[in-house]
């Protein structure tokens, strides 16, 4: 009779264990922690603008040095060192007294050789009938015919030195070739001036206005900049906006104009060229700014926020939400950076979801409740405690 109730009180017993831990378990699951919520983004390829910025140097559009083509004393300067100046404002004054002599002398011939024609004008004209009547020789007709031409080369020679001569009077009064600003004088007055290389140089003028920018852009960037220039490009043509050094930005816009047709052997890079409005005269050849390129885009390449791209011993890699909503790692290979964007050239396909916001969250396998940034951005906002007003 006690084996009978040792077997019931057994049964009982398991009965009840069974029972209790039937209810453990569903009371472990009714507690499970939903899916970890994060934000995602869907991959897409557009265009994308390039972040390009340089160091530029600013360039004078034409620069001249101004010489003397005739020799002298140098007797005034007629502007004011580091001004601007006008085309064909007088800037120079070199004695001209000796080279007003000259040109007197050279009319003087130009007098004579024409009174020399006009005799062997004369000459030939009495000799050609008589010598149609056989009046007078073969020779002798010849030589008034050659008389005649020897004159008139002579009044040629003389009234070309007549001009040389008045040229350089007027080289005497040395203008400025260009309008722009000015440099130092390089010969004061009273100083002899000659033509040859070495004691020629009187100034320089370079002009301001339009300004051009130079800078060196690497080959693979010079050649984007190229393209956007084609005659055959449908896309505006890029422009560049100058930081100076104060961190201010002027005002206009430089337009991009140029680029080298070859390679510098040395750095690598390619000569860009921009041309500049300076009218106020702001800027002035040898300043350093920073030029920043817009107007240039990569077409067709995936471009995803920097914060999403992860980094392991193994290279870089992006979370990506796949089927059933379940994390896989994948391994990118990643290109130049856009302020917050980075480009991806390989390992993402077009439609892939990428987890953006909360990635500490996640490891691969898990299963996660992707939502849009977008309706992130809605949901962070909607939580935000309101403050309270103040009670006036």
């Amino acid at each position: 009779m006690s084996k009978v109730k040792n077997r019931s009180f057994w049964w009982l017993s398991a009965v009840a264990m069974t029972g209790a831990l039937a209810g453990c378990g569903q009371q472990q699951q009714a507690f499970q922690p939903p899916p970890p919520e994060v934000a995602v983004q869907t991959v897409d390829s557009a265009p994308v603008p390039l972040d390009l910025t340089y160091t530029a140097r600013t360039v004078g559009s034409r620069e001249v040095e101004v010489r003397a083509r005739v020799g002298g004393i140098l007797l005034k300067r007629r502007y004011e060192e580091g001004s601007r100046v006008r085309e064909g404002q007088p800037m120079f004054q070199i004695d001209p007294e000796p080279i007003r002599a000259r040109v007197a002398s050279a009319r003087a011939e130009v007098s004579v050789a024409k009174a020399r024609l006009d005799e062997a004008s004369r000459q030939r004209d009495r000799v050609l009938p008589l010598f149609e009547k056989n009046a007078v020789s073969q020779s002798r007709r010849d030589e008034a015919v050659s008389g005649f031409e020897v004159a008139q080369a002579n009044l040629l020679a003389a009234q070309a030195a007549l001009k040389t001569a008045e040229l350089d009077l007027e080289y005497s009064d040395v203008r400025a070739p260009i309008s722009g600003l000015t440099s130092r004088e390089m010969l004061s007055e009273g100083s002899l001036v000659s033509t040859d290389q070495s004691s020629s140089l009187l100034t320089k003028i370079v002009q301001i206005d339009p300004l051009y920018v130079e800078f060196s852009v690497p080959e693979a960037e010079a050649a984007l900049l190229r393209t956007s220039l084609a005659p055959v490009s449908k896309s505006t043509p890029p422009v560049v906006k100058l930081l100076l050094e104060d961190g201010a930005e002027y005002p206009d816009a430089a337009k991009l104009t140029f680029v080298d047709n070859a390679v510098d052997v040395q750095s690598g890079t390619v000569r860009v060229r921009a041309v500049l409005k300076n009218s106020g005269a702001q800027l002035i050849p040898g300043q350093f700014v920073r030029a920043r390129v817009e107007g240039v885009t990569l077409a067709n390449v995936v471009s995803i926020p920097r914060k999403a791209v992860m980094s392991s011993a193994q290279g870089s890699f992006v979370w990506i939400v796949g089927a059933e909503d379940k994390i896989e790692m994948r391994p990118v290979q990643v290109g130049r950076t856009m302020r917050n964007d980075i480009v991806v050239t390989s390992g993402l396909s077009k439609g892939d979801r990428y987890v953006v916001e909360g990635v500490l969250k996640v490891q691969p396998g898990i299963q996660v409740s992707a939502v849009s940034v977008d309706a992130a951005s809605r949901q962070a906002e909607g939580e935000q405690p309101k403050v309270p007003a103040k009670e006036g």
